[in-house]
């Protein structure tokens, strides 16, 4: 054999004798290692007997049970919402809100300023029963979109409006809605809201808090909103139908596929259904003779506000194109049955000017 083989040879075993000693020394440490940890494991689960050797105090990280965790969750939400509202909502102008409630982007579109101008003078009304001014007027609206019902009833001097990024329904639970004189939103038509705010309002109405409800046109006819108001609330309502149906504006930081169709459309306001004013006011606040006086009789077909307000007592008397799907009364009448309605209407306002004057 040539030396210089033999010689390599050695060397390579020499290497490889090396190498596996190494691997055994590092399975020994950790094997070691493993079994200390165990040690301490036990030893640790040991009860520990009291000694006079004082230990320094630690703070163990707060471990809560589920219900527990989301009763802390619950009033940590709660202090937030007691902070500045300008923080709690949003960093930059014209960003989306930070809600602390689910919400629904279809649900999220601004009432026209043009629905506010129409029951500016149900406010005015207001203002003179209540011995107050237009600015000490404590309007409520307990739902948020984007904040620009307090810039719109603003322009007509209404300033005292409440309408914050709260959880309303949180704050019904909590007893924590503010004191107002009058109620008016426009409330999202997703899910259960319909029904909820029909609920508290009637339960308000039954204290003397009148409310304004800018509503679908099928309303009326569900289930439950004849569940939701108690019989003395039904039939001191009234309505307020526009002349042409409300546009509603989606904020600009919706996004088009996540709000309503018109936006994925490329349209910048949107329309879903006829709407038109639900109102609530007791007697002595707004009586009903001033209502003929203000807007005519119930029902009539050229009214005599100067916005083209419609008035209507009660729900027959909802002109025809502003009637729910699902009134049996939408069918348009004979050409007999429309003269006889409009004979009963003529009557009312001659009765209606008589009484006035």
């Amino acid at each position: 054999m040539d030396p210089e083989d033999a010689s390599f040879k050695k060397k390579k075993n020499r290497k490889r004798k090396k190498h596996s000693k190494k691997l055994c020394a590092d399975k020994e440490q950790q094997r070691s290692e493993h079994q200390h940890v165990k040690t301490e494991n036990a030893t640790s689960q040991q009860p520990v007997l009291a000694t006079n050797t004082e230990m320094p105090e630690t703070s163990p990280k707060t471990e809560f049970s589920k219900p527990k965790k989301q009763e802390f969750q619950k009033q940590e939400r709660k202090r937030k919402f007691n902070q500045d509202p300008k923080e709690v909502i949003s960093e930059e102008e014209g960003a989306r809100p930070r809600y602390s409630f689910q919400v629904d982007d279809t649900d999220h579109c601004e009432t026209p300023i043009q629905a506010y101008r129409d029951i500016q003078v149900i406010l005015d009304r207001l203002v003179k029963s209540l011995n107050k001014t237009r600015s000490t007027l404590k309007i409520y609206d307990p739902y948020y979109c984007d904040g620009g019902v307090k810039e719109k009833l603003a322009s007509y001097g209404f300033t005292s409006v409440i309408n914050q990024n709260r959880d309303f329904y949180d704050d019904i639970d909590q007893k924590a809605t503010p004191e107002y004189d009058v109620l008016v939103t426009n409330p999202p038509y997703s899910g259960v809201h319909l029904e909820k705010v029909l609920d508290f309002c009637s339960k308000s109405a039954n204290l003397q808090k009148p409310f304004l409800l800018l509503l679908p046109h099928f309303v009326y006819t569900k289930d439950y909103y004849k569940r939701a108001l108690s019989s003395t609330v039904s039939t001191s309502m009234f309505f307020l139908i526009p002349e042409i149906r409300y546009s509603y504006i989606p904020p600009s930081w919706v996004e088009a596929k996540m709000g309503s169709k018109a936006l994925e459309n490329g349209k910048t306001k949107t329309s879903p259904f006829p709407s038109f004013w639900y109102c609530q006011t007791p007697e002595e606040m707004i009586p009903q003779q001033w209502l003929m006086q203000t807007f005519g009789p119930s029902g009539m077909i050229r009214p005599k506000h100067h916005s083209k307000l419609r008035y209507a007592k009660q729900t027959q008397d909802i002109p025809r194109d502003f009637r729910g799907e699902f009134d049996p009364s939408k069918k348009r009448p004979n050409p007999k049955a429309r003269k006889r309605a409009a004979k009963l209407r003529r009557e009312a306002a001659s009765h209606s000017s008589r009484g006035a004057s």
